[in-house]
């Protein structure tokens, strides 16, 4: 149990340290709380981290053991690295405060920041993160490490889609059971959270640009099949019931939920098909000025349409506005949007408009961070956008 827990706890605790820290500044001793006072083990104390240097030595000399063994040292951290920078810089922290504090530091971390500093030059173009849901999921995701890259901002995760995440996993009883579209999925993180942990009984991810298109497919496949849950060659086997990949025109049909329908498949449409834990999990190519007329779309009757971070371009808001207005007008629905508040201006110039076509935008509560955790350096704002009758 002891080994389980940490193993969650420094695993969770390295992959967000690139995005829970601010001006450089590594605070360990304040995060523990977020991971250690849930557990109810005796053996994993409050002050467990605080231990790592100002415990005996022996005693931080395990806790330096378990902490390279769950982050740089991991498996799944191997098999899938985060950024190498990231890497360096949370060991680099680590040895410096231990040495500032007069311990010993375990020769591993010498080994392994070394091996780390003199190592062959990888691809840097993307790397990876890892977010610990509970005992059972884990979400990873390949992103681009430039935050504009190919022509478009949609190949890395945002605050909103950490934001909008944090908040489904939180609120998981108005996702179960529900037909759920998401515009603008990007990477992917929303959607596999929200499909792997809430149980909705349809998850629908969507976006336009082909770059963004691919990296989703291939992070929905990494999670949905297992691949990042099986590491250093142990065997797996795909538990998903059904894949469909279209990749030209085509009929096809797709059994869901008893029944069979179909639907033309093509290269503007339906790209990936899947099945996984009896919820149907498909990516759809979807602009927003084909919304109105799709006719896809009016077959989904979506009940929950999910969306993060769109709004941020002015030139985009009466294209945008026009799909949440055909989308909630249309049919019985509620649309959950996460925006992060660059720019108050911008963001109530969309709520106007949105008021202007009889749609009404109502500011829900958000609690700090509770499952995935990030920088709220930026506020931001989540709405439940719905249409006024």
């Amino acid at each position: 149990m002891f080994c389980t827990n940490v193993n969650k706890i420094l695993k969770n605790l390295y992959t967000n340290y690139r995005y829970c820290h601010s001006a450089r500044k590594f605070h360990v001793i304040n995060y523990h709380h977020h991971y250690f006072l849930s557990f109810n083990n005796p053996y994993i104390q409050s002050n467990l981290l605080h231990e790592l240097y100002s415990s005996s030595s022996n005693r931080s000399m395990l806790v330096q053991k378990l902490l390279l063994e769950n982050t740089v040292n991991h498996p799944l951290v191997k098999k899938f690295p985060p950024k190498l920078s990231y890497q360096l810089a949370f060991l680099k922290d680590i040895i410096t405060k231990l040495e500032r504090h007069g311990q010993e530091v375990l020769e591993a971390l010498y080994i392994v920041y070394c091996s780390l500093l003199s190592g062959p030059t990888i691809d840097s173009s993307c790397h990876y993160r890892h977010f610990v849901i509970d005992h059972s999921v884990t979400i990873t995701i390949r992103e681009s490490s430039k935050l504009i890259s190919q022509g478009t901002t949609g190949l890395c995760s945002w605050q909103a889609a950490l934001t909008l995440a944090d908040w489904c996993l939180c609120n998981c009883e108005l996702l179960r059971n529900r037909r759920i579209l998401e515009l603008g999925s990007g990477t992917g993180l929303t959607g596999l959270c929200v499909s792997l942990h809430c149980k909705p009984s349809s998850y629908w991810f969507s976006d336009c640009h082909p770059a963004v298109l691919s990296m989703l497919q291939s992070n929905i496949m990494l999670n949905v099949t297992g691949q990042n849950k099986h590491v250093l060659g142990d065997s797996h086997e795909d538990n998903s019931v059904v894949t469909h990949t279209c990749s030209g025109d085509e009929n096809v049909s797709l059994a869901c939920d008893g029944h069979e329908w179909t639907e033309l498949c093509d290269r503007s449409q339906i790209l990936l098909w899947k099945m996984c834990n009896n919820a149907e999990i498909g990516v759809l190519n979807l602009p927003w000025e084909i919304i109105p007329t799709s006719d896809f779309v009016t077959w989904l009757s979506p009940e929950v349409i999910l969306a993060a971070d769109l709004v941020y371009d002015l030139s985009l808001f009466p294209v945008l506005s026009q799909a949440f207005s055909h989308l909630l007008h249309k049919r019985s629905c509620v649309l959950f949007l996460a925006c992060t508040v660059r720019n108050e201006e911008t963001l109530d110039a969309f709520i106007q408009l949105l008021r202007t076509m009889n749609l009404e935008a109502t500011e829900e509560n958000l609690s700090p961070p509770s499952v995935l955790y990030y920088s709220t350096d930026v506020p931001g704002k989540l709405y439940r956008v719905s249409a006024i009758r």
